[in-house]
């Protein structure tokens, strides 16, 4: 999206846009739009109003589609040039430009009460005529909008702009429902396997979740088995761009240990949503996208204190559960069985239709007939890759009670029920929390814990003469630790208790792979409950999440077996 001059043109297009960008979000939704321009007769050009608390995150998101920005002054200077202008923000002096202007929200409708100047506090941002009048004149053509509430409430706010409002839907939502059938993909970007997702989504400032209810994040790692469970964040761009990437990481170290992802600021949160299973969240637009996408949201936060009181954002806040003081294991199960309220409604109307209505309205105001190839949107791009997981688990394992009554071992096998979760989170206070075990993974880097490790794990392969060396060396090194369990290149594992004795362990049934820190954490809550070692031999079936895995021991070829 780079012009060059017209004398050094390869294409030379017959109408002219100037996308005016203020903020992150605002690009966002620019670049939604922009993609219902891709036509040769039709030059896009984008530039960067100053001032946004999000203004820092700007430019790299702009690179990362590929655009190179003219500088705001020179935007200004030579806008009689351009045939139209887009914005998605009231701000940054767009009386300047001299070319007929769309504007349309950058979120979720238009909920908040913004005081900061141009606005003011008797109607939100984005509909009060303060925003939209500058000496007399009305700043935009035509005002873009998701639902005709937000009409009839411009009308109310700015009565100039009667007639100019044009109801299409949400680019942003549209984009999703589009997006549904990527699901798995996203999902395995994030290494969920079986796991529910759990995103948490802040907006910005005090009142948002992240600035009122901090110790969400810990709770839900440390409440949550991570062979369940795998939890996300979707802070606000303007949480990126007030405290750098480096200091939220930082403050966010003993999550990000426990398994938390950070999803990147800009593009990543839409995906993260058809990922999800279940959204926590707050006040943010982003809240009521995942709800209005049939995701079921619990609300931690909602802070009311600048929102329109005309604002249907209200009505779904009185309609979504919250979260409460008590296990949040609980709550989680119940909302996620419950059905969702339908509220796409209540701020947007035309779904899945936007792409053709905006279309339509873009090519008119260009006096241009549109292409004949249908109205649609760019897919969503891919969510990077996850990183490792946990990989230090506080353990809970509870057996069948039937086991304990047998003289002989059941040679169907013994039920057990394995919960791991993530030692970097704080542990809950109450029950068998404090006497949990710890199982540490060999390629866990947090040194302080290793010699509190009740087990070891190893999870790459190795021949058995390596899987022994490092077994033994892990037992000697570490007297708290109870056993070891090494994988070996075949398939199984090699555990050694600190006995001497040792067995090997494979996985029955289809998948014949198996994790060390499965067997480990099995094998070292198994010890805890004091059960025979021998029914090892017959089968452990191990229900871990929503899997089972089937383990079975047998004698190694040289070490003394239980």
């Amino acid at each position: 999206m780079k012009h060059p001059t017209d004398a050094w043109a390869t294409i030379t297009p017959d109408r002219k846009v100037l996308a005016v960008v203020r903020s992150v979000p605002a690009a966002g939704r620019l670049l939604d739009v922009a993609g219902l321009l891709g036509d040769d007769r039709v030059g896009l050009t984008f530039t960067v109003t100053p001032g946004s608390a999000s203004e820092a995150g700007i430019a790299p998101m702009l690179r990362a589609a590929g655009v190179d920005s003219l500088p705001w002054e020179t935007a200004v200077a030579r806008s009689s040039g351009f045939d139209l202008a887009l914005a998605a923000s009231t701000k940054g002096g767009l009386h300047r430009i001299d070319a007929p202007l769309v504007l349309m929200p950058h979120g979720a409708g238009h909920n908040r009460l913004v005081g900061s100047h141009p606005g003011s506090l008797s109607s939100a941002s984005g509909l009060d005529g303060s925003e939209l009048v500058h000496e007399g004149r009305l700043i935009a053509d035509r005002f873009v909008l998701a639902h005709r509430e937000q009409e009839a409430r411009l009308h109310e706010s700015c009565p100039q702009a009667q007639g100019r409002g044009a109801v299409v839907g949400d680019p942003a939502f549209d984009r999703m429902l589009a997006a549904l059938g990527r699901r798995d993909r996203y999902r395995t970007a994030l290494r969920l396997g079986g796991r529910r997702l759990v995103v948490v989504s802040s907006t910005w400032n005090q009142g948002s979740l992240l600035g009122s209810q901090r110790e969400v994040l810990r709770r839900l790692l440390s409440e949550l088995p991570c062979d369940d469970y795998r939890v996300a964040l979707v802070a606000h761009p303007n949480v990126w761009s007030q405290h750098g990437r480096a200091q939220l990481e930082l403050w966010l170290a003993d999550e990000i240990e426990a398994g938390l992802v950070l999803i990147p600021p800009a593009e990543g949160w839409r995906a993260a949503l058809v990922a999800a299973d279940l959204v926590v969240g707050d006040v943010g637009s982003v809240t009521y996208y995942a709800a209005s996408l049939g995701r079921p949201v619990m609300l931690a936060a909602f802070s009311t204190g600048d929102l329109d009181p005309r604002s249907p954002l209200l009505e779904f806040g009185a309609a979504m559960p919250r979260l409460t003081r008590g296990g949040i294991a609980e709550q989680v199960e119940r909302v996620v069985r419950t059905p969702v309220p339908p509220v796409a409604d209540l701020l947007m109307e035309n779904h899945a239709e936007s792409a053709p209505r905006l279309r339509s309205l873009l090519y008119s105001l260009l006096a241009l007939p549109e292409p004949e190839r249908a109205a649609y949107y760019r897919p969503l791009p891919d969510l990077p890759d996850a990183p490792d997981d946990v990989t230090a688990w506080r353990v809970d394992l509870r057996v069948d009670p039937a086991a304990w009554d047998l003289p002989e071992p059941d040679t169907s096998g013994t039920d057990v029920r394995l919960r791991r979760y993530p030692a970097g989170a704080p542990l809950p206070r109450s029950g068998r929390s404090a006497v949990r075990p710890l199982v540490v993974d060999a390629e866990d880097a947090v040194m302080p814990r290793w010699g509190s490790a009740d087990a070891w794990s190893n999870r790459r392969g190795h021949t058995e003469e390596e899987a022994v060396s490092w077994l033994k060396e892990r037992v000697d090194t570490h007297p708290k630790a109870l056993l070891a369990v090494a994988a070996l290149g075949e398939g199984s594992v090699l555990l050694l208790h600190r006995s001497g004795a040792a067995m090997r362990v494979h996985a029955d049934g289809a998948r014949p792979r198996v994790d060390a820190s499965i067997v480990a954490a099995a094998a070292v809550g198994w010890a805890r409950e004091g059960l025979p070692w021998h029914r090892w031999h017959h089968r452990v079936r191990v229900r871990l999440g929503e899997r089972t895995v089937h383990l079975r021991g047998y004698p190694p070829r040289e070490i003394c077996a239980f």
